[in-house]
């Protein structure tokens, strides 16, 4: 039988300026084996929003950005994973969190072009 947990990191919040914000709290996924983000983006006066996910092995510890690894003439090249949303949407990040202890995602507008407002809403499931 699977393990499942899920909850609110937060409700429908005005998005950070351009510097990348916790969404909600860190996330002790221990034990589990995936983790989904599911979020709702409503675009305001923001060019749109960036999420990225961080890996820890203790609470508040060093974030590790999530990245993906390319290879070439033998040397493997890590580029940082970063969502973009540009339009309201209604979307999702499914992470494989196995061997990792905390998870957190952050969230920041993607261009400094005025004050933001629009929101972001964001929920999770882990399955284990």
């Amino acid at each position: 039988m699977n393990n499942v947990s899920h909850g609110v990191l937060q409700a429908a919040t005005t998005i950070a300026k351009t510097t990348q914000t916790v969404i909600g709290a860190e996330i002790n996924c221990a034990h589990y084996d995936f983790i989904t983000l599911f979020f709702q983006y409503v675009n305001g006066d923001e060019t749109g929003v960036i999420i990225q996910a961080h890996a820890m092995w203790e609470p508040s510890g060093t974030a590790h950005q999530d990245v993906s690894w390319t290879a070439a003439a033998g040397t493997k090249t890590a580029t940082a994973n970063q969502y973009t949303l540009t339009a309201t949407a209604n979307r999702y990040i499914m992470l494989d969190v196995r061997g990792i202890e905390y998870v957190k995602f952050t969230q920041g507008g993607s261009a400094n072009d005025g004050t933001p407002t629009g929101t972001l809403a964001a929920q999770y499931t882990m399955l284990g």
